[in-house]
């Protein structure tokens, strides 16, 4: 699969994947490292003259672009080897990517990025190790790369750390993805390319005040006594970007990145710390269905929205079944992925539809339409706008998805905070869970 820039996941696609994406925005912070990064260009040059591969010298700014490039390969691979270096890293080697102009691209990641790639990898030099995948019918070309036996052994030689490596802040993080084509199984979605309007412009401001704040917080991770394995991350770790959906910013929304959402639920909840004291997860309730309700003009129905008759020990099932409901564009005439596990091998799929719209039939409309997209819009929304105002009292929270984690102490505050806002944009009341 052909990926362009640092780690950018689909709101739609939240899989885990055994290699991650290359991360082109690393570079050298320490003058630990600066020498490993200086010493391999020197090499790299030596070696392109000695075997008559450049024949003038480089202008100075592609020269520039030269320095950052490898500086930003041999910087990812260290971090991967340090937080985890269980797999590769994947990067593009595609022209038709690398050679076009592009808003998310870093200036590391251009059209001379495959040969430079080709002489880190050069038996000679063993900087990196690289498996090229093979051509498949259909889809797109990816590479994955390890740190090679050179770059282990100056790693060793100089004690690397992550302190020894940095990020610099990504040139975009308002993420925009394309519609996928309906008819090509291979179409991943993509990014789309847009033209700044005062609505981007306000949602940049609005994440670099919020990255800023987060940048400047007072957290800590502490892993001891939490079962194995444990989870690697790098605490510094806290720029989020915004991904919006379905080629237009009012669809999706979500804010990814941060060190804690990468940890398990328990992980964080038991090991995070805020200023000191505990972290505690606060989680909005039955979000999508309730927000469903306001969309369509009317009150949610009381009690649990994903309790219904004749389902009392499916709840998990029926809460991702309704969820697909609210995404799909037609009728579900068979179990989401992931969902049978959660019913009777009894249970039929037109059934528990049928329970559901009998349980809401004042949105029973509104299922089938592919709302989901623009309910997210209102929870991501929603989801700024608590960040905001918790940051205006002095309060830190870190955000994961629908939900926020605070400092203990602040949970009373945060709550109303949460309710406030989110009743002023989805216009019902909504419910706040502190998770324990």
């Amino acid at each position: 699969m052909d990926q362009i820039a640092s780690p950018i996941v689909s709101s739609e696609d939240e899989d885990d994947e055994r290699d991650r994406r290359f991360n082109a925005y690393r570079f050298a912070s320490s003058e630990n490292t600066k020498g490993i990064v200086a010493e391999a260009i020197r090499l790299l040059l030596n070696y392109e003259h000695r075997s008559g591969l450049t024949k003038n010298k480089r202008r100075a700014a592609d020269q520039e672009t030269f320095d950052l490039t490898v500086d930003a390969i041999l910087c990812d691979l260290m971090h991967h080897q340090l937080v985890d270096h269980s797999e590769g890293i994947y990067v593009t080697r595609s022209n038709r990517l690398l050679g076009t102009r592009d808003r998310y691209r870093p200036r590391a990641y251009s059209k001379v990025f495959p040969r430079i790639l080709d002489l880190l990898a050069k038996p000679e030099l063993g900087y990196v190790r690289q498996d090229k995948a093979a051509p498949t019918a259909g889809a797109s070309k990816s590479t994955v790369i390890r740190p090679g036996s050179t770059l282990l052994s100056r790693m060793d030689d100089g004690d690397v750390d992550t302190d020894d490596l940095d990020e610099h802040p990504h040139s975009e993080r308002i993420i925009l993805k394309r519609l996928k084509d309906a008819d090509d199984y291979w179409d991943e979605g993509g990014l789309e390319q847009y033209a700044d309007t005062p609505t981007t412009e306000r949602y940049r401001h609005q994440l670099d005040a919020i990255n800023q704040w987060l940048a400047a917080a007072d957290l800590r991770y502490d892993p001891v006594g939490i079962p194995w394995p444990h989870t690697s991350i790098d605490i510094r770790d806290r720029r989020l970007h915004r991904i919006f959906t379905q080629a237009r910013f009012t669809s999706g929304g979500r804010m990814f990145g941060g060190f804690w959402q990468q940890l398990r639920k328990h992980d964080r909840r038991q090991g995070l710390r805020i200023g000191g004291e505990k972290a505690v997860e606060l989680d909005y309730g039955q979000v999508g269905a309730r927000i469903l309700y306001g969309m369509a003009g009317h009150l949610p129905a009381t009690g649990d929205l994903y309790s219904m008759p004749g389902y009392n020990q499916q709840r998990d099932g029926i809460k991702k079944v309704m969820s697909a409901m609210i995404f799909a564009e037609r009728r579900l005439d068979r179990f989401p992925k992931g969902t049978r596990k959660l019913f009777r091998k009894t249970d039929r799929i037109g059934e528990v539809v049928e329970a559901i719209e009998a349980k809401h039939p004042l949105i029973k409309d509104h299922f089938h339409k592919g709302l989901g997209h623009d309910a997210q819009f209102i929870e991501s929304s929603i989801l700024v706008d608590v960040l905001l105002d918790l940051r205006a009292k002095g309060i830190v929270a870190l955000p994961i998805h629908d939900a926020v984690m605070v400092p203990s102490s602040k949970v009373s505050v945060t709550k109303e905070v949460m309710l406030t806002v989110f009743k002023a944009h989805a216009h019902v009341e909504g419910t706040v869970a502190v998770e324990d």
